[in-house]
């Protein structure tokens, strides 16, 4: 893992937000193009070392469409050694759209029922490099301690879901069940990663409850970070709390340490209901 960067918050959110929107993107074509097995199973993403993409699509020579953080390009593959690119700088989402559905069509003979007009034809995508690699940098890093902590947790202990990158709400994130109900409802924490939102414009690490705890006050709170209450309940660690460490072997220790102590001590409040 590298070092987290120092993000300049309004170059950040920027490209951010045009980022979520080709995510959004590639959710709907990946919607539009495989047959859900159950609710919300076709729209989730997966992070690569170079942005995201969707999972390979069986039906369809295992095509993928993704985001390139790189080259700031959509990038279109499948198992016959096809490739297609479409770079995405100075163009609106909907004039994206429309060039990728050309490329499908023209390149992969796929045709996804979705039109252009679904999308924005306000405004035009344009990325700072420099900002587009920063965001690449956290995401991945990110990434990987998180599934690094997703791997550790045993079989037998719960059950947790796989990992998905979100693109609506733009996280990425997996739920463990404890395998009990309360009141009806699955007792689950969710854990994951915040590109950032309205609520925190940088990126943030987070634990949520369900249903929630009474006795919040009562949890162990781990380094740097803190209980969120107001929308969701859980446990939240900014942005700003990792980069104050000042090496990626201390940010990542930091990272571990919510992680692991944010688990343990959640798994204690639910056997204390």
């Amino acid at each position: 893992m590298q070092k987290f960067p120092s993000l300049q918050e309004q170059q950040y959110v920027k490209a951010r937000l045009r980022i979520h929107s080709v995510a959004r993107l590639a959710g709907r074509l990946r919607e539009a193009l495989v047959q859900p097995i159950a609710k919300n199973d076709n729209i989730w993403l997966s992070i690569v070392n170079k942005g995201f993409c969707t999972p390979p699509m069986n039906a369809l020579n295992e095509l993928e469409i993704g985001f390139n953080a790189e080259i700031l390009a959509v990038e279109i593959a499948d198992n016959k050694n096809r490739y297609a690119s479409v770079k995405i700088t100075g163009k609106t989402l909907s004039e994206l759209c429309a060039e990728v559905l050309d490329v499908l069509k023209a390149e992969f003979s796929v045709s996804p029922n979705i039109t252009a007009g679904e999308f924005d034809n306000e405004r035009k995508m344009e990325i700072d490099p420099e900002a587009a690699q920063e965001f690449l940098l956290q995401f991945v890093n990110f990434s990987e301690l998180l599934n690094s902590f997703h791997k550790g947790i045993p079989f037998n202990d719960g059950i947790k879901s796989q990992i998905f990158l979100w693109p609506h709400h733009f996280d990425n994130a997996f739920k463990w069940f404890s395998g009990r109900k309360i009141d009806e409802i699955d007792e689950y924490m969710e854990i994951g990663v915040s590109n950032g939102d309205e609520m925190y414009e940088l990126p943030y690490v987070y634990f949520t409850i369900h249903p929630e705890l009474r006795k919040m006050n009562t949890l162990d709170i781990p380094e740097s970070a803190y209980l969120h209450d107001s929308g969701w309940q859980g446990l939240l660690l900014t942005y700003e709390a990792i980069t104050e460490k000042t090496s990626a072997e201390e940010q990542a220790a930091l990272i571990n340490n919510f992680f692991d102590a944010g688990f343990k001590g959640i798994k204690r409040g639910f056997s204390k209901r």
